[in-house]
């Protein structure tokens, strides 16, 4: 994170440490840092191509962290004290971008570890600093001397004889400072301080909770017939699972499901018995509930401060606050989107539910009026197969996860004119040294790969991949830039990017490799998206480079990459048998095509529902939630735009990490805003060609290099010519001509 991100919203309130984090992409760490230390004594702040991990430990991320804001405090201080007359761009607006950036690698490693590998000792470690970065944060916001030296510089002339891309920044940091009150009295701000205070607390309960009651949940089958209808390899890996936790044995095996995706996940689309169906809804019903680990009350204290905290800005409500300075321009333009689309998709989503409820009276043999949550997705995957005669599960032969890769790889080297080559690699105790020639990873499984621009030679920058689940990382799938390098300068080109991927996929079994189902491969093709966009960032300043742009412009990558799993040409760089090496037939991709718009309303309705519960309660909270059982307001509001069911679910704003202590909230809007960009984007493709270099050259040049450097919609129109196509999406899934 850079000191103007802080600006924007006192990260820390929200995360326990400096960055903003998304579901699955998370903004820049920070760029390299200055060697103000000696960084044998502080290892997070060594400036390497790669992190020695073996040596950041939680202890010793509490005094590098300290040390870095003792670093922050000089600069800031230093920068207070700049005279009007001696303003430049380099001693005023650069000097804060670069005020922190210790502290930021530090908070960045620090989430990244435990994310990946979490510990008691780094959770302890980043609660314990909460209270020291968030007197950080309103030491920037509440500074009148820092200020008044940024305010006087933005008016100077000499700001006029900037660069576009630095003028942009002139300007984003005087807003960052206004909508952190910075023109606030002294009574407001500490009153502000107070509340990120408490933010920045509930958050992290909240975080907590969910990986708790996520890792607590487990349920241990020994009758096999309980299983029917589980493929052979996820029985395998789920026998293994529970030897490895102590049930069965190998001649009397028992199975584990847990609330990993690809475990009960699975279950509820494949399992033909009922009762487990039904045990596996209720366990992932149970993530943020029950007396241990419910999160209600604080959902409901953390929607009021929010709401303070906005007011207190200057804004009507939170998601006003969260996205003024995005595309669509404030929260009710949001919730209008949400509901414009809703409204469109419901006459065809309606259709959709009575096919359903069709279709399983038929299977019961009795007239149904409503679903079984835990058979929903039983029956959508039995009505698929027998609508198109295809059997999603046909696939994985087809998609062994090193293929899957390589034909990523091929796909995009060649769209963008880039290399990828792997790197060897070695995990590390704590005292060892790294064999030389070796990239050092936090797991063994890790691998780190390469990326080097074909025309020029140059490296552009390098990728962890981390893709298969275990107990100590959290769930879901995202990308997190570790370092952006620094600038082009002086006729050399930029330093090289570093980020990591990171996922929860179909893992290999003893017998097997890792065979993905369809929506594995699509899991990474967006994540690989979000990937290039920090990877082919060229931008003139670090705070604009790769995914450093607007919330619903950056999904535009991740979602348009995802076609290209369906595309046959696109597919035929990764699908071949994994023992035979035969292609995948024609016929399968043209069934499996088929089936991409199986109830395309249901799908898309699914997901406005989550942003229109996210946009309600961030601006409606007052009136539609509070006072009320969380659970009964949020199925209320739902209810006209999900399918009839027997008996409601929790609240998933229990368990939604992306809005409570994630990037999203007031956010999840966009989503859908940037999948309508992609939709619309991918027109351009389909009609010159999906492997046309011409048109991946645009692509990289127009949106992946230039970040944040320019207005997202002007970066848009660069690569389309135009404005987007409001009803890309509809057309897209045959719902709107």
């Amino acid at each position: 994170m850079t000191t103007r991100n802080i600006l924007i919203t006192a990260v820390c309130a929200l995360t326990g440490m400096s960055m903003l984090q998304a579901a699955d992409v998370v903004q820049s760490v920070a760029p390299a840092p200055v060697a103000a230390a000696q960084t044998q004594e502080h290892p997070f702040f060594q400036d390497k191509p790669y992190p020695a991990w073996s040596l950041l430990t939680a202890e010793q991320a509490l005094k590098d962290a300290r040390v870095g804001i003792s670093l922050a405090y000089e600069r800031i201080a230093a920068i207070s004290k700049v005279k009007p007359e001696e303003a430049t761009f380099e001693n005023t607006f650069l000097a804060l971008a670069y005020s922190s950036v210790e502290l930021d690698q530090v908070q960045g490693y620090m989430h990244h570890l435990s994310s990946v590998m979490d510990s008691p000792e780094m959770r302890a470690a980043q609660e314990e600093l909460i209270p020291e970065l968030n007197k950080l944060s309103a030491a920037i916001t509440a500074n009148e001397a820092l200020w008044g030296v940024i305010k006087n510089a933005s008016t100077q002339p000499w700001v006029q004889q900037l660069s576009s891309q630095k003028q942009r920044f002139v300007k984003q940091t005087v807003d960052s400072f206004l909508d952190s009150g910075a023109d606030l009295s002294v009574e407001q701000k500490a009153r502000k301080a107070e509340i990120e205070q408490e933010l920045s607390k509930l958050t992290l309960a909240f975080a907590k909770n969910v990986l708790d009651s996520t890792n607590s949940w487990e349920l241990i089958i020994t009758d096999k017939a309980e299983l029917a209808g589980m493929r052979e390899d996820w029985m395998a890996a789920a026998a293994a699972d529970a030897l490895e936790h102590g049930y069965g044995t190998p001649e009397n095996p028992a199975w584990r499901i847990t609330l990993k995706y690809t475990s009960y996940g699975d279950v509820l689309s494949d399992c033909t018995v009922e009762a487990t169906r039904k045990k596996c809804w209720e366990g992932q019903g149970s993530i943020g509930c029950g007396e241990k680990y419910d999160n209600e009350q604080i959902i409901a204290r953390v929607m009021v401060l929010r709401h303070e905290l906005a007011q207190l800005l200057g804004f009507n409500t939170y998601a006003d606050l969260k996205t003024k300075r995005r595309m669509v321009g404030g929260g009710d333009n949001a919730l209008a989107f949400i509901d414009g689309m809703m409204a469109k998709v419901k006459p065809a989503f309606e259709q959709e539910c009575a096919q359903v409820l069709e279709y399983v009276s038929k299977c019961r043999g009795e007239k149904v009026t409503a679903v079984n949550p835990w058979d929903r997705r039983y029956y959508l995957t039995q009505m698929a197969k027998e609508q198109y005669n295809f059997d999603p599960e046909t696939l994985r032969p087809y998609q062994e996860c090193n293929n899957v890769l390589n034909g990523m790889f091929k796909t995009f080297g060649h769209l963008f004119d880039v290399s990828y080559t792997e790197l060897p690699t070695a995990c590390l105790k704590a005292g060892e040294t790294c064999p030389e020639g070796t990239i050092e990873v936090w797991h063994p499984e890790v691998r780190v790969f390469k990326v080097t621009d074909n025309k020029t030679g140059h490296h552009l920058g390098s990728f962890y991949v981390d893709l298969f689940p275990r107990a100590s990382k959290r769930a879901g799938a995202w990308v997190m830039p570790m370092r952006y390098g620094k600038p082009a300068a002086n006729g050399k080109p930029h330093e090289p990017h570093l980020a990591t991927v990171t996922a929860n996929l179909t893992a290999p079994t003893a017998d097997k490799p890792a065979l993905f189902s369809h929506y594995d491969v699509e899991t990474i093709y967006h994540e690989f998206g979000h990937m290039m966009h920090c990877m082919l960032g060229d931008t003139e300043l670090e705070a604009h480079c790769g995914t450093s742009v607007t919330w619903d412009f950056v999904e535009l990558p991740s979602q348009l990459f995802e076609n290209w799993t369906w595309d046959p040409a696109g597919i035929a760089q990764f699908a071949y048998h994994y023992e035979t090496g035969e292609a995948i037939p024609a016929e399968m991709v043209q069934k499996l095509n088929a089936s991409r718009y199986f109830q395309p309303a249901t799908d898309i309705m699914g997901q406005l529902c989550v942003g229109k519960l996210d946009l309600e309660m961030h601006i409606n909270y007052a009136s539609k939630f509070a006072g009320k059982d969380l659970d009964a307001a949020s199925n209320d509001l739902l209810r006209p735009w999900r399918i009839a069911m027997t008996a409601d679910a929790p609240s998933i704003m229990r368990h939604l990490t992306h809005c409570i202590n994630g990037g999203y909230a007031g956010g999840y809007y966009s989503y859908k805003w940037a999948e309508v960009l992609a939709a619309d984007a991918f027109t351009r493709f389909k009609k010159e060609g999906v492997m046309n270099e011409k048109t991946g050259a645009d692509f990289r040049k127009f949106i992946l290099s230039v970040g944040d450097g320019k207005p997202a919609a002007e970066a848009y129109r660069d690569f389309m010519g135009r404005d987007p196509n409001p009803d890309a999406l509809l057309q897209s899934h045959g719902l709107a001509d």
